[in-house]
């Protein structure tokens, strides 16, 4: 009798002890050219029945426990090892023959060369997807069902016929189908289906009900080799899209050849407009208000202040456990800067404000030792290059920043960041990348954790800790946030 194993699959079955022991338990045994399960006949060496795999006499043990399965087992030890995989293959066929009906699979396509639904890129790079098509999995009915019916170069273990025609069945227990079979069922217009137990538990077989049910009705152990009706459809859908995608290049060569000629008017405009400084200036702040048209474009709706409040509630939301845990760790005084009202742009950085500030302050002043030197510069570079900042809004800040350090550099005193480009609202808009960093630094020196320098500009060292411990930091409500924030309390 077989003691119930671990799951297995046949790929490995000359790695399992009991391959050492003459194979593993046969499910099924062979009798009057039929293929009989040990509780279907006589117990012992009466059932009469010989291995599917070397043709020795079997004994049947039909008894049945909580550990054990029904079996066959060899008469006299061979060393057999196939009896397994050809008692399983034999069967399946056998059971598809009589009971003649069979799950067969949904058509999926092919994710390389036949994807489902069809797609493809225009001109633009923009993607266009076809028409699906639906192939669901269902249950036939099978008739004039022949098993091993050679068709001259190849030989399906099973021949039948359903509501669509000839249906062609392979079973899989070791071995797929190889390619060249494939090939030559597809050039000749067939149908096959590949049902595959080759990953079958060890048990399957000796439960009836099991192996019928994944033999018969599984849809996620088979698979088409050939279905010519959903590949035909296919093409069609293929080939409606073909047509979608030139009629869409079509209209975007025709868009092409208008914004040439758009863009040689403006610049016979342009050219025209140069010819005297009013023009001239006019022209130069269109071509570069034109650089940033894109930002510009998205600079009301990125920095609205509904936008700013759901984001920052968002990124809340998904920091919460983090920030809990560094936390936990950090001293009061670190709670107390990182988790007091905040500047109003710190949002920018596409994080939990506090989140960025104690990993700022993690890299930048925890793993360091006092007395160890950085720069503001790096700061801002480091949280920039650590999370998704808002691009777009840091284009249009550094193109203000630019321009007013061209104005000094040319000896005009300029305080306010704003590019003349740019109107009023606009640049009142387009949030500061370095004043939540500086506001950051101001209260890590505030806390004593580190020490501004006066110079290089910018550069600041680490502090030891106070001798006596950190005192406990308590954050009031005293600096209020600008409109969309929310305060924060150090624990």
């Amino acid at each position: 009798m077989d003691t119930i194993p671990e799951p297995f699959t046949l790929s490995n079955a000359s790695t399992n002890p009991f391959s050492r022991r003459g194979g593993f338990r046969v499910p099924f045994g062979l009798r009057d050219g039929r293929v009989w399960a040990p509780g279907e006949v006589a117990k012992g060496k009466a059932c009469g029945c010989l291995c599917p795999g070397c043709h020795a006499p079997l004994v049947a043990k039909a008894q049945e426990s909580r550990r054990k399965r029904p079996h066959f087992a060899h008469l006299i030890e061979t060393g057999c090892q196939t009896g397994r995989e050809t008692g399983i293959h034999l069967r399946a066929k056998q059971l598809i023959a009589e009971r003649q009906e069979l799950v067969i699979p949904a058509w999926i396509g092919d994710f390389v060369d036949m994807p489902n639904p069809p797609h493809a890129r225009d001109d633009e790079g923009r993607l266009h997807w076809g028409r699906q098509i639906d192939c669901p999995a269902r249950l036939v009915g099978l008739r004039d069902i022949e098993v091993e019916r050679s068709f001259g170069t190849y030989q399906p273990d099973v021949y039948a016929q359903d509501g669509l025609g000839e249906l062609l069945i392979e079973i899989r227990v070791t071995h797929a189908v190889d390619d060249g079979k494939a090939a030559r069922v597809r050039m000749q217009g067939r149908r096959m289906v590949e049902i595959d137990l080759s990953h079958l538990h060890r048990d399957t077989p000796h439960d009836l009900a099991a192996f019928e049910q994944v033999v018969l009705f599984d849809p996620a152990n088979r698979s088409w080799i050939s279905c010519p009706e959903a590949v035909v459809d296919w093409h069609a859908s293929k080939q409606e899209l073909d047509e979608q995608i030139a009629a869409r290049n079509k209209e975007i060569a025709q868009q092409r050849d208008q914004l040439i000629k758009a863009a040689k008017a403006r610049r016979e405009r342009e050219a025209q407009e140069t010819k005297d400084k009013d023009g001239r200036k006019a022209y130069i702040r269109r071509r570069e208000r034109e650089k940033h048209a894109g930002d510009l474009a998205q600079l009301a709706g990125l920095t609205s202040p509904a936008r700013i409040e759901r984001i920052l509630r968002e990124y809340q939301a998904i920091a919460e456990e983090r920030v809990s845990s560094l936390l936990d760790s950090a001293p009061p005084a670190v709670r107390s800067a990182c988790l007091r009202a905040v500047h109003g742009d710190a949002w920018v950085f596409g994080v939990d404000p506090a989140l960025w500030q104690l990993l700022a302050y993690d890299h930048f002043v925890t793993r360091r030792s006092a007395g160890d030197r950085f720069n503001q510069r790096d700061v801002a570079s480091w949280v920039r290059h650590s999370f998704p900042y808002e691009k777009a809004l840091y284009r249009l800040f550094v193109a203000q920043y630019a321009n007013r350090a061209e104005a000094r550099r040319a000896g005009i005193s300029k305080h306010r960041l704003a590019y003349w480009v740019f109107t009023d609202e606009e640049n009142d808009r387009i949030p500061n990348f370095y004043t939540p960093i500086n506001d950051f630094m101001d209260r890590l020196e505030s806390a004593r954790l580190i020490r501004r320098l006066a110079a290089p500009v910018g550069e600041c060292e680490v502090l030891p800790p106070p001798a006596a411990g950190w005192p406990v930091a308590v954050v009031g409500a005293g600096k209020a946030l600008s409109g969309n924030q929310s305060g924060l309390l150090a624990l």
